[in-house]
């Protein structure tokens, strides 16, 4: 679900609220405990009778995760709601139009879903086992059970049921009849997430240790150069449409198997 499909920020959150497990049932109370506020002004909020404040605004963005433009597009919200002029409504409208457009072009590059919200990738980036557990589940068309997760990564029946409820109840997996799979919830990390290095370190570590046994079939490639300016953002321009080419073909992909791609091209500065 994307911000700026929204005008108003009672239709970005009731959209929000309702995609949540049980229906989003209790969390009402758990951002008005976030906001320090009452349950029952936030309900107000929700029918239209109140407005955020901009400091409020602030906090909200940290409980649900937004980042980036995401999250100045929803201070715009907050602003554009409270403006007390036609003219001044404009004005803002108009700064949210300018995000808008910022946000097709990159999503015309890579797509993207609605953002977990702060908490649960809190969990999720904590340890690449919830993602390795997910990313499993989509192996094979009939799911996995809990035991065949539990023996596939070595873990106790227990500490793996415990991750997968957590995976069902943020919905990036879903049960079926004692079957685990993959669910429809997407994941990405914008370039200012404070997850991201952790995520980015965890996965490369995982690459240097799975280096010495590194199989004929599998590939490592590390490569310092020397070129020109010119030439880089050629290569990168060429490297993002690789990127995109790999994610639309492992989303088409039936999974056999899980594999991890690490790719990184940057200026040596020392």
């Amino acid at each position: 679900m994307s911000v700026f499909k929204y005008n108003e920020v009672r239709g970005y959150l009731k959209h929000y609220i309702s995609g949540l497990p049980k229906n989003g049932r209790g969390e009402i109370s758990r951002i008005a405990e976030h906001l320090g506020v009452s349950p029952t002004l936030v309900s107000h909020m929700l029918a239209g009778d109140k407005w955020l404040t901009p400091e409020q605004g602030h906090e909200l963005v940290l409980y649900l995760g937004l980042v980036g433009i995401e999250a100045d597009y929803f201070a715009l919200l907050i602003q554009f709601e409270r403006a007390g002029t036609s003219s001044l409504k404009k004005y803002w409208k108009s700064k949210m139009e300018v995000l808008k457009e910022q946000h097709l072009k990159l999503s015309n590059r890579l797509p993207t879903d609605r953002q977990l919200s702060h908490e649960t990738r809190a969990i999720f980036y904590s340890s690449p086992l919830y993602m390795m557990i997910r990313l499993y589940t989509s192996v094979g068309s009939n799911g996995k059970t809990a035991i065949e997760i539990a023996q596939r990564f070595g873990l106790s029946v227990t500490k793996c049921t415990e991750a997968i409820k957590f995976l069902v109840d943020c919905g990036l997996c879903e049960e079926r009849e004692g079957r685990y799979l993959m669910g429809q919830q997407k994941i990405h990390l914008e370039k200012s997430s404070p997850y991201l290095l952790r995520f980015q370190t965890d996965w490369r570590m995982k690459a240097i240790n799975r280096g010495e046994d590194l199989a004929d079939s599998e590939l490592m490639f590390t490569a310092p150069v020397s070129l020109s300016k010119e030439d880089f953002e050629s290569l990168r321009e060429r490297t993002i449409e690789f990127i995109k080419q790999f994610l639309d073909t492992v989303h088409a992909s039936p999974a056999d198997e899980i594999a991890c791609l690490n790719l990184d091209f940057f200026w040596v500065k020392k």
